[in-house]
């Protein structure tokens, strides 16, 4: 299957490193690692810059999430979009637009993002954008789960 993650490991660092590929060139357009303790600052660090979306998954619904780790955990229903942030950055625009339906879920913690994130979209044409409130980031649900959560 195309379009899985491609994660490294950072000795220097102690990450887990995903590499973010712009899927247009197939290029490498720069990577986040994510500490593997809790004790490392940052939490998260990047390796070049958020121009590209890290984009995990073939499906033809997609999720917009914040980090790598929950776009992976819904690549097997949709197509994982993580911002690495909160922040939709027009140049993500391109990596979005197949998609049938889009789903803004961020963290718990900024649903009111996830609302402004669909607005924008639809202010930019997108039509088929919804907002799912989460109670827990999905990188800790289930496949079932996360299924349910979208087309249940």
């Amino acid at each position: 299957m195309m379009n899985r993650a491609d994660i490294k490991y950072d000795v220097a660092q102690d990450r887990v490193v995903f590499v973010v590929k712009n899927k247009y060139t197939n290029e490498y357009a720069g990577a986040v690692g994510r500490a593997l303790h809790k004790d490392t600052y940052p939490k998260w660090f990047m390796y070049g810059n958020k121009h590209v979306p890290f984009v995990c998954g073939e499906c033809d619904d997609a999720v917009i999430v914040e980090d790598c780790a929950s776009a992976c955990a819904v690549s097997g229903v949709l197509t994982g979009i993580a911002l690495m942030g909160t922040s939709l950055a027009d140049t993500h625009l391109a990596h979005i637009m197949q998609y049938k339906n889009i789903y803004v879920a961020l963290d718990r913690d900024a649903t009111t993002k996830s609302f402004s994130i669909a607005k924008e979209l639809r202010s930019k044409g997108f039509t088929n954008v919804k907002v799912k409130a989460l109670e827990d980031d999905l990188k800790y649900f289930k496949t079932d789960e996360i299924r349910s959560i979208f087309y249940d």
